[in-house]
């Protein structure tokens, strides 16, 4: 079981504010050190690193949102990255030694998908859909010519939330007016929540950047570019929510909420949808789709079970959900109309 996003949230800013206390308590306590006990100092400040950090993140990140551990990895490689340019000398040997053991691994997969990139574009040119399906289309071009493999999909992930990220300015090219369209993110409020959320984030960003520049300059840039890629991850987010609503096709609903999962379900599965208020507690066989806690307004049951693809983790079956969405409404009668 997953926790709330709002929860959700909340562990990834605490995340980042421990790595954050992490570096600015070790640099402080090397820099103030006597120089006879610095040595240890910086042998425990990489502990904290390697070791504090990582089991950290594993609490508040991978085992709340049921993670692969293998995702550990990539963590423990960032943080190893980190403590080599912070370091004194002799603790940069300790993590050479440890660095070694996945540096040759991951410079291969990253050399090898670089020289896939054509044939990665022209399958997904052949598989990109009239409605805009990018997310899947890319993961299904990536999976068909490296592999269906966990790194893969890991790579797939971080590609949609870059180009959501980065690219949010751009727009997709329109849809046939033959495709119904509903948004999920109106009534919800979620324009207001992020709004806050990303006031906040800067601002925070702004305060840990310039307390540990004054120590160290080279460890605040890492902080900065590490915070950088949340900054990014938010407004992916908030971009895939606007650009990518649910849509009804030809026989199909395609149901989803911005990168976060999406499900192309036909529309004689559905054996009923109906209209739920904010308060409705949902059993624990029920996926539970919608934007934020609280916000589900509509329950839907399928006659089949459907497959669920989600970002950062394995698809999953489910015979009900429940979801937000804006003009509840329209979209029942939608439902009603297509379905009868």
């Amino acid at each position: 079981m997953t926790i709330s996003q709002t929860k959700s949230y909340k562990n990834i800013f605490l995340t980042i504010f421990l790595a954050a206390a992490i570096l600015l308590c070790g640099l402080l306590i090397l820099h103030f050190a006597p120089l006879p006990k610095r040595d240890i100092l910086a042998t425990g400040f990489l502990a904290d690193i390697v070791v504090t950090f990582p089991v950290a993140y594993y609490f508040l990140i991978i085992r709340p949102n049921q993670l692969k551990m293998r995702r550990m990895l990539l963590v423990i490689s960032a943080c190893l990255l980190v403590a080599y340019l912070i370091l004194p000398p002799h603790q940069k040997y300790y993590v050479l030694q440890i660095r070694q053991i996945s540096a040759l691994l991951e410079l291969g997969f990253l050399i090898y998908a670089i020289s896939k990139i054509k044939s990665i574009i022209s399958v997904y040119k052949q598989q990109e859909t009239e409605y805009q399906d990018f997310g899947y289309d890319l993961s299904k071009s990536l999976v068909a010519v490296l592999g269906d493999s966990l790194p893969v999909k890991m790579l797939a992930s971080e590609l949609i939330i870059l180009r959501f990220g980065l690219g949010f300015w751009k727009k997709f090219r329109p849809m046939s007016s033959n495709i119904k369209q509903f948004s999920v993110y109106k009534e919800a409020g979620y324009a207001g929540f992020f709004g806050v959320i990303l006031s906040v984030f800067l601002i925070e960003l702004v305060i840990v950047h310039l307390l540990i520049m004054r120590y160290n300059l080279l460890a605040a840039n890492i902080v900065t570019l590490a915070s950088a890629y949340g900054l990014i991850f938010l407004i992916g987010n908030f971009s895939a929510l606007v650009k990518s609503p649910i849509l009804f096709l030809p026989d199909k609903i395609l149901l989803r909420v911005g990168f976060r999962w999406r499900s192309l379900v036909n529309i004689n599965n559905i054996s009923s949808a109906e209209k739920i208020g904010y308060s409705y507690e949902a059993d624990e066989s029920c996926f539970k789709g919608s934007l934020m806690k609280n916000s589900a307004n509509v329950l839907i049951n399928f006659k089949h079970p459907v497959t669920v693809d989600r970002i950062y983790r394995k698809p999953i079956m489910v015979d009900k959900m429940i979801v937000s969405i804006d003009q509840v409404d329209a979209f029942l009668l939608e439902i009603r109309n297509q379905n009868c």
